[in-house]
């Protein structure tokens, strides 16, 4: 963006950083008010967050999530990206039902206690 001479038509409220660790993405998804990806990835991992995501493609690998309102596909308009993503950051996620489509998350724990169940 420097090489272009973009820097300065960048939104003093956006960031823009360097390439971050996984673990500095999750704490990002999980703080973030709405994300703008085209990453099936990081798709899935807004919806643990219950972080709406807006998708600038024309199709998601995850359409159980479009399905139930947390995702969006807008396509590639830069018209279309803005207006959904002020949408999405203005939103009410109260009216989101949270479905778990993907388990609870304690597999494991359940996993040892079955274990702990058998004599060894």
């Amino acid at each position: 963006m420097e090489n272009y001479g973009l820097l300065n038509k960048i939104s003093e409220n956006l960031i823009i950083t360097k390439p971050v660790s996984y673990f500095e993405m999750i704490v990002l998804e999980n703080n973030a008010k709405v994300i703008i990806t085209d990453s099936g990835g990081v798709q899935k991992e807004g919806y643990f967050f219950q972080t709406p995501c807006i998708i600038p493609r024309n199709e998601t690998e995850w359409v159980e999530l479009v399905k139930a309102g947390w995702n969006k596909i807008v396509g590639n308009k830069k018209e279309d990206i803005v207006k959904e993503a002020i949408k999405a950051f203005y939103g009410n996620m109260n009216d989101k039902k949270w479905i778990d489509f993907y388990g609870s998350g304690n597999a494991s724990d359940r996993i040892v206690e079955i274990l702990k169940s058998y004599e060894i």
